[in-house]
């Protein structure tokens, strides 16, 4: 594996790992928050600089429902990425207070928060859609075989309880109330242990990638026209 394949792959682990971290506000602190969020703002410039072959060739190639699929979420990847860190800049106390925003901060801080929850998603419905390759440039790194008999429906049956897992923290968060803005203030659980906290939010990642890759899978297995009906 060349070395921009390994960087790209390094980038994409530690940002989901950084987002899990940061959606566990009340694990992490406020400080530890932002400066985690700078951190993954500035991984997020990296990733698609190292990625920046899909800008070139947005127009170009076929446009089945999958690459149109990929395509829209990311679109919709990089407005959310973008309203995140304005208004994560906004609404600094910390890393960005030098800039003394004092207008808008209410507004940017709901946004903040929606935003966040629909990154988290939309990060994770990205990542199952190309869940393929990153399995397969995993394998790659670290010399492993394509799972096979048994332990492929291990890692299946694995998949599937992390995304059931994710299933109830999804509601026991109340993540449909950050998404719709209904829920403007967040208000932590403190019976719940730290690892308890991670967990939930890993565990919902896991959910959207798991729903997002057998979708992906689904709407492969269609013809996208006549030609291809017929063979």
């Amino acid at each position: 594996m060349n070395a921009n394949a390994l960087t790209r792959l390094a980038v994409d682990f530690a940002m989901t790992a950084l987002m899990v971290a940061l959606m566990a506000y009340q694990v992490v602190g406020g400080v530890a928050h932002e400066i985690l969020g700078t951190l993954v703002g500035v991984l997020f410039i990296v990733h698609a600089v190292l990625n920046r072959h899909w800008f070139a060739h947005f127009f170009s190639g076929r446009a089945t429902p999958m690459r149109v699929l990929q395509n829209f979420v990311i679109l919709l990847v990089l407005l959310d990425a973008v309203t995140i860190m304005v208004t994560g800049v906004m609404i600094s106390g910390t890393v960005f207070a030098f800039l003394d925003i004092t207008r808008g901060v209410g507004v940017a801080r709901s946004l903040h928060l929606a935003a966040s929850y629909w990154g988290m998603v939309l990060m994770s419905v990205h990542i199952g859609l190309h869940w393929s390759m990153v399995m397969g440039m995993t394998r790659a790194v670290f010399g492993v075989k394509g799972h096979r008999g048994a332990s492929a429906w291990l890692s299946r049956l694995t998949a599937a309880a992390l995304a059931v897992c994710g299933a109830r923290a999804f509601g026991r968060v109340d993540a449909w109330g950050f998404l719709t803005l209904r829920s403007q203030f967040a208000f932590f659980d403190e019976t719940q242990s730290d690892l308890a906290v991670l967990f939930s939010y890993f565990s919902i990642m896991a959910l959207f990638i798991f729903l997002s890759h057998y979708a992906g899978k689904g709407l492969q297995a269609f013809p996208t026209s006549r030609k291809d009906a017929a063979r």
